[in-house]
């Protein structure tokens, strides 16, 4: 599926395999009446131009254009219920969660203070990743944690052979290398003169940057949590790489978690969820063929019943009509 950020993006989005009537679940400090509010709020704040106000976005762009760019149903559905959660204020314990991860110093003019609870590296140059190859699973991205990695330092890297499982020991080691609680950002040179001009322009890019990561994480983190996963655990080991353009918008994205892996279900998990839900399904199926069985047994029975008493009831008429009595016993009278 494509999401418009990255392939990497887009492992996370394989939860789309976690359904929308389980969300529910999950959202906890959300009450019907606002998750139903933000639903309504998708359509409110589109301006006449198709142009929606900040409030209304997700990721840096508007409801539509980010639903519009997902393709798989279960990626789409999750989507909605994250935006549902941002619009009714993001009070519920994952919106609050992935906030706090994406808030640093009040007023911050550079990456180190807006995430300042994170270990941050910011290379400053002119990074050129075509997304096919940013998007491949063996693309070196672990090396921009390293303080001796330009920003261009892989713009002329070429893979080779079909894209590699996540789960290729090699891949596994390199993941596992980045640990917890960092971040590397690619600056463009020309982005950086902005911010070191304006420091009032620095501040809305720092900003940006902070809502955009914590829509992902509020996404991210709803996904986890549908899988059991404990939310506070799962942000705290993830690690970013930020690829931003002239304007200070994410163009790429990879997130890692600590357990050595990008994060996003891996293909057993995918495989055991599907096969539970079928199971629920199935045995959702098995008992309501077992309550329409039981009600068409009532209503057989209640049918002989009726049957019965009207009998009952034609035999006395006919009785009665033709002046016959019996006694207690069953014989006629005299």
């Amino acid at each position: 599926m494509d999401l418009g950020v990255t392939d990497q993006l887009s492992l996370r989005e394989l939860a789309g395999l976690y359904r929308s009537k389980e969300i529910s679940d999950v959202i906890r400090g959300m009450s019907f009446a606002e998750l139903a509010a933000a639903r309504a709020s998708e359509g409110k704040g589109k301006q006449p131009d198709g142009a929606e106000g900040k409030s209304g976005s997700y990721m840096g762009e508007s409801y539509q254009e980010r639903l519009s760019k997902i393709t798989d149903k279960n990626a789409a559905n999750a989507f909605r219920q994250a935006y549902a959660m941002k619009m009714a204020g993001g009070t519920d314990y994952i919106s609050a969660i992935s906030k706090a991860y994406a808030s640093g110093i009040t007023g911050a003019m550079n990456f180190a203070d807006a995430f300042s609870q994170y270990q941050v590296i910011t290379h400053v140059g002119n990074a050129n990743i075509s997304s096919a190859n940013w998007q491949r699973n063996d693309f070196p991205f672990w090396k921009y944690f390293r303080p001796d990695t330009s920003a261009d330092a892989l713009n002329d890297w070429l893979p080779t052979g079909p894209n590699p499982p996540q789960t290729r020991g090699d891949l596994q080691r390199n993941y596992g290398s980045i640990g917890p609680g960092r971040i590397a950002v690619l600056v463009p040179e020309s982005l950086q003169q902005k911010m070191d001009a304006d420091p009032a322009y620095a501040r809305q890019i720092m900003a940006k940057l902070q809502e955009w990561k914590a829509d992902y994480d509020r996404w991210d983190n709803t996904v986890a949590a549908s899988y059991g996963m404990d939310v506070a655990e799962h942000q705290a080991s993830k690690s970013y790489v930020f690829d931003l353009d002239e304007n200070g918008d994410v163009r790429n994205c990879t997130v890692t978690s600590s357990g050595g892996r990008l994060t996003g279900p891996t293909k057993e998990e995918q495989e055991l969820f599907e096969a539970e839900q079928d199971r629920k399904y199935q045995l959702r199926v098995k008992y309501i063929r077992i309550m329409e069985e039981s009600a068409e047994r009532h209503r057989m029975q209640e049918y002989e019943n009726l049957r019965y008493l009207q009998n009952q009831l034609i035999m006395q008429d006919l009785q009665l009509g033709s002046g016959s009595h019996s006694l207690p016993d069953g014989s006629p009278t005299a």
